[in-house]
């Protein structure tokens, strides 16, 4: 399969790039994201992992109080409705195995404006703080 002809000219500049964007542009950028969408996550009550190479956040939501007892897909789509942020259920990536339970994924790929109404909108999650 053909990949559209808008793709394959994104992609000859992307591989054209310099070794500098994405060893320390590309990279510093998506830390930075990841940093402060953790930290917000963890103020709601998700226990986080920090990644070693992603631009995502895999989290655990099961001590989440609006969310626990939710399947991942019901935690998600609660997350999407109630406080208008999206994400994927965790169990997506583990085909068969119930490894998923209790498990979402957040993306820091997109833009820093994005990223900020999202982490107010987290803070729906724990009022008290």
């Amino acid at each position: 399969a053909m990949s559209p002809h808008p793709m394959q000219y994104a992609s000859i500049t992307y591989l054209n790039l310099p070794d500098e964007y994405f060893k320390e542009q590309l990279a510093i950028r998506y830390k930075e994201r990841l940093r402060i969408l953790a930290l917000a996550l963890k103020e709601a009550g998700f226990k986080v992992v920090s990644p070693e190479g992603s631009y995502y956040l895999f989290v655990d939501y099961h001590e989440v109080e609006q969310l626990n007892g939710l399947s991942p897909m019901d935690a998600a789509m609660k997350l999407m409705r109630d406080i208008g942020v999206a994400c994927v259920p965790g169990d997506n990536f583990y085909g068969k195995s119930l490894d998923g339970q209790h498990m979402l994924r957040f993306a820091a790929c997109r833009s820093m404006s994005d990223i900020s109404i999202a982490l107010e909108r987290l803070k729906k999650l724990n009022p008290l703080k």
